[in-house]
């Protein structure tokens, strides 16, 4: 692990920690710990095989909110990442066919999201924006870690992991403003 990946790893959880130990349902001290060693990206392929997974449960933690909430914009947001993200997992999977097809792509994931099931809907929404905050910040630091340590080998990688940075970043501030907004 790249020493600037430390820090910024270090700092991601402190905030996030920080964050969490503010709110009601926080997720608990010894929880937050349990990704530090996740998602280490020292290849191209290990970004693919791990970008896969996480993708997935931000695809079916959308497809959950977008079930319970009634606000429209939050349904639309869900919408998208359930639509955006399809998409790249499809993409993932058939570049691993294409360039990795010997290679084990099973990845080790541990899920980010809370479980938001048989919450109040606004605790629902709470929990999946702040959650969701923090998937989003780290798909954006293992796309900053791929394209900083120069570790992409074809360009449509490397486009993708552009998009991810730029796309999430977008959102990250779009909920960081909504749980302003809302609670």
């Amino acid at each position: 692990m790249s020493p600037l990946f430390r820090i910024i790893f270090a700092a991601f959880f402190f905030n996030a920690l920080i964050f969490f130990s503010s709110s009601v349902a926080a997720v608990p001290h010894e929880h937050m710990h349990e990704h530090e060693n996740m998602h280490e990206v020292h290849s191209e392929f290990d970004f693919l095989v791990e970008m896969i997974p996480h993708h997935q449960e931000a695809v079916d933690s959308s497809k959950e909110i977008k079930s319970i909430t009634g606000r429209s914009e939050l349904q639309e947001f869900a919408r998208e990442i359930i639509e955006v993200q399809k998409k790249e997992i499809q993409e993932l999977e058939e570049w691993i066919q294409l360039w990795y097809p010997d290679r084990d792509a099973h990845a080790r994931y541990e899920p980010m999201m809370r479980d938001i099931a048989g919450l109040s809907v606004e605790e629902a929404e709470r929990i999946f924006l702040e959650d969701m905050i923090a998937h989003h910040e780290m798909a954006v630091m293992m796309a900053r870690d791929l394209l900083e340590n120069d570790l992409a080998e074809h360009a449509e990688v490397e486009n993708m992991a552009r998009s991810i940075i730029e796309q999430q970043d977008k959102e990250i501030e779009i909920m960081q403003e909504w749980l302003k907004e809302w609670f």
